[in-house]
């Protein structure tokens, strides 16, 4: 048996559900797999493009960038093809997205690194909007905030669904800099 961790939960799946081959030595790949099948998905040359593509960069990719990263390492495999498996891993709580103002939609596999604790692999992020940065932050920082709008509002916040807008440091000190103030702190 293989303990899974996605999405807080922690589940057994037969070390039969987990693949072999060349996505062996890559433990999230394995563990995304596994759990594809554990849900009775099939799994396709395109999904497993997708999971192996996401698992292979910490970078913020738009569809488009997965599409050409999958095909290259995916010979044969459709750009749909690959836009409905980004869709069906979504929709299983394997690959989440992001929204990032004037940029389009980055995704990102929804599984902790085999490093990390269940929770690292929910985060939020900020976006610069001189430079356009793309920072990834723990989205527990705001807890208190998504505690506050609940209980004002009503309204549960979805952190990790859109980028929070605002000036990354080198570009605040950028500015201040020209304009003669000093940081602050």
């Amino acid at each position: 048996m293989f303990w899974l961790i996605w999405t807080g939960r922690i589940k057994d799946v037969p070390a039969s559900n987990v693949t072999s081959g060349k996505s062996a030595h890559r433990p999230r790949v394995q563990v995304a797999l596994g759990l594809l099948r554990n849900h009775r998905e099939r799994v396709t040359r395109a999904r497993q493009a997708v999971i192996e593509v996401l698992d292979g960069t910490d970078e913020h990719l738009a569809a488009d960038e997965i599409v050409a990263r999958a095909e290259a390492s995916a010979p044969g495999v459709h750009r749909a093809t690959v836009y409905r498996a980004l869709a069906t891993l979504g929709d299983l709580g394997l690959v989440t997205h992001t929204h990032v103002g004037g940029s389009a939609t980055v995704y990102h596999l929804a599984l902790p690194a085999p490093t990390d604790d269940a929770a690292s692999a929910t985060h939020a992020h900020l976006q610069c909007t001189n430079c356009q940065a793309v920072i990834d932050f723990p989205v527990d920082a705001l807890d208190s905030l998504i505690t506050r709008v609940d209980r004002e509002v009503g309204f549960l916040v979805e952190p990790h669904h859109a980028a929070l807008l605002g000036l990354c440091a080198d570009c605040r000190r950028s500015s201040l800099s020209e304009s003669g103030h000093k940081p602050q702190p």
